[in-house]
């Protein structure tokens, strides 16, 4: 038996140190974090969401939650809000982020960093509570490690939001609040964690939704067994007594009204940015909390439609499976992945039965059952609660982890009784070894170190033009390179029209204008937005050569360069007036290939692209430009013109693509 077990009772903090030593490896085998590294999945698109946000929230917004600000066109800031969360999540993203306001790789990865530090003290807060209600330090340990080894969470973890790690971060805390009250009766010291945990995230309240309940029907229950002879009317009246009396009632009513003040500085923050034009039911945040709660009109009720028929309940079992599976035992493979193995359908949703079975059948065999019984349920209650925002997004799953928690927990004390200290040495030691490979296996999904050097001076040279422009507005053409990294430059700036910016950005160097970047090699910022465009404009046009359709707008074929995705369609009229650019297009593209097409667009032989002048301008003060990108595809032929909603086409045109010699 070695020894460090059976010295457990000399060194209590062994345990701890473990942990921290195995959490550790996270941080060590890290990927790149200065940038969106997990291209063209949700990882990167949540995190530019809550990025942007956090980024933007200030005194001179009253921390209003918005993605980008542009400007009317009567000069005030339009904000794009998005404010469901309550504000505390963000607060902490800025306070990690505004030492490094210049540098916006440096933002992303002290972003990063945070959510591997909530990572990490949602492992330690799950450990210490484990431990306060198994009275085993190295069984807390091992449950803890099994638990937080799953796939979701090793990808997921450096995930930039409020509803990943921090947010569950916030459940732990909650629920060590709990576990202290329930065995020290320290009332105040839960709801204040509980208040703190709300200010992070609204997940807190599947977790006290039934420690609330369970805890108020045990006190009944056992107010009613106190007076047997009493009357029914009396048992009621005693019932009652101890229901007004009641901690568990006290935290509910206070949680609630907690929680609503957060709420409520919210959506009058979003009232007063949308200037009053919009009432309280048609705010964006009261729409996506209506999605997420199932509770949207019938149009926008696409997943509460049709989940039920797809199997919600499997989905949810399955969640519960793959977060029940270590990582390294899923395979050894060391070759780049943008994202991470998982099990199979069938063995996961077995896999999350039978865990789901052994937490919720454990209950009957251990101390503490309402605190087990609320971590068991809180992924349950939350998948009630919002079935609409898990149907949508996988990073719901985290929220099931009570229940690896709470069943690795039941089989390792089960064992531990039939085996002694050698099998639980045993499982100490595949814990330790597990979780290592696992964050270690977990390293390797991402991009290679080349593409992680180009993100790094991509991001390094949109920093400088970031440092310059200083809050103006500004526009940007044709930027091309990591869409994420791009857009979260563009959520930090101020954006207009082409005719009214400051500045103008490009991925081209201009001959006739200078360029306020001269060290950049990718992306260019020009004083002056409308007279750049004009010298850039001349620069596109002279390589399009003869219109593919000479019409009332002459229509051109811009063959694009690798990083600029495709080819692009140009739409140039000059002389340029105002109702020009209120035009409209039809857009029928005919693949090369006809099985590229959308199954819906198979009987008609194109795909269409109609699309309003408005949403593809390039205009300058001269000309009428709407530039509109083709598909990846190859595509031999167009049709295209003007129309008319009431009278049909104004003018209409066909051509091959590219054109014939």
């Amino acid at each position: 038996m070695p020894a460090w077990i059976g010295a457990a009772g000399q060194w209590p903090g062994l345990p701890l140190a473990l942990l921290l030593l195995a959490l550790a490896t996270v941080f060590i085998f890290a990927n790149d974090r200065g940038s969106f590294y997990r291209l063209e999945h949700r990882h990167d698109h949540v995190s530019l969401n809550h990025l942007s946000i956090a980024a933007n929230m200030s005194p001179e917004h009253r921390f209003l939650g918005h993605y980008s600000r542009s400007l009317t066109p009567e000069g005030r800031l339009n904000y794009t809000t998005y404010t469901r969360f309550p504000i505390g999540g963000h607060l902490l993203i800025k306070l990690f982020i505004l030492p490094f306001d210049d540098n916006l790789a440096a933002q992303i990865y002290s972003a990063r960093i945070l959510m591997l530090l909530a990572f990490a003290g949602a492992a330690l807060l799950a450990y210490q509570s484990l431990r306060r209600l198994t009275g085993r330090r190295w069984i807390a340990l091992a449950a803890t490690l099994f638990a937080f080894a799953a796939p979701y969470w090793l990808y997921l973890n450096d995930m930039v939001a409020t509803e990943g790690s921090l947010d569950f971060f916030a459940v732990m805390l909650t629920f060590h609040g709990m576990a202290v009250f329930r065995q020290e009766g320290r009332f105040r010291q839960l709801l204040v964690k509980s208040c703190l945990a709300l200010l992070l995230g609204w997940h807190s309240y599947a977790l006290l939704l039934p420690f609330i309940l369970l805890g108020l029907s045990g006190e009944l229950i056992r107010a009613g067994a106190a007076a047997p002879q009493s009357t029914v009317l009396g048992r009621c009246r005693a019932a009652g007594y101890r229901l007004l009396r009641s901690r568990y009632l006290t935290l509910g009513i206070l949680t609630f009204l907690f929680g609503a003040a957060l709420l409520s500085f919210n959506l009058a923050n979003e009232y007063f940015a949308h200037r009053g034009e919009k009432s309280l039911t048609e705010l964006p945040t009261v729409a996506s909390m209506n999605r997420s709660l199932s509770i949207a009109p019938a149009r926008d009720r696409v997943f509460l439609n049709t989940y039920p028929r797809q199997g919600f309940l499997k989905d949810q079992l399955y969640s519960i499976g793959v977060m029940s599976t270590p990582y390294a035992l899923l395979g050894f493979n060391t070759q780049e992945r943008v994202a991470p193995r998982l099990p199979a359908p069938g063995p996961g949703i077995i896999l999350g039965i039978a865990v789901t079975a052994l937490a919720l059948f454990g209950l009957a065999f251990v101390s503490h059952k309402l605190l087990w019984a609320a971590l068991s349920l809180f992924g349950f209650c939350w998948a009630c609660l919002a079935v609409g925002n898990i149907a949508q997004h996988e990073y719901e799953s985290l929220y099931y982890t009570g229940i690896p928690l709470a069943a690795f927990s039941f089989l390792l004390l089960y064992l531990s009784r039939r085996g002694g200290r050698r099998l639980t040495t045993t499982s100490v030691v595949l814990a330790l070894l597990i979780f290592g490979f696992s964050a270690f296996q977990m390293a390797q999904v991402g991009h290679s170190a080349t593409e992680a050097a180009k993100q790094g001076q991509e991001m390094a040279e949109l920093s400088s033009i970031h440092r310059l422009i200083q809050g103006s507005a500004v526009a940007q053409m044709g930027l091309h390179g990591n869409r994420y990294m791009i857009e979260y430059y563009r959520r930090r700036s101020v954006q207009d029209k082409i005719d009214r910016a400051d500045f103008l950005v490009l991925t081209r160097r201009l001959d006739t204008v200078q360029t306020l970047t001269p060290q950049n090699r990718r992306f260019f910022l020009y004083p002056d937005g409308p007279g750049a465009l004009e010298s850039y404009l001349d620069q596109i046009l002279a390589q399009v050569g003869l219109p593919l359709i000479n019409a009332d707008y002459a229509v051109y074929h811009y063959v694009g360069r690798p990083e600029q995705r495709g080819d692009w369609l140009f739409y140039v009229k000059k002389p340029c007036q105002p109702e020009d650019r209120q035009a409209r297009f039809f857009l029928h593209l005919i693949p090369q290939d006809q099985a590229k097409l959308p199954n819906d667009r198979q009987q008609y032989g194109f795909v269409n692209r109609d699309f309003p002048f408005r949403d593809y301008a390039w205009s300058s003060q001269e000309r009428c430009i709407a530039a509109r990108p083709l598909p990846p595809y190859p595509v031999i032929h167009i049709r295209t013109g003007q129309n008319n909603p009431n009278a049909g086409p104004i003018w209409a045109g066909e051509a091959a693509i590219p054109p014939e010699k």
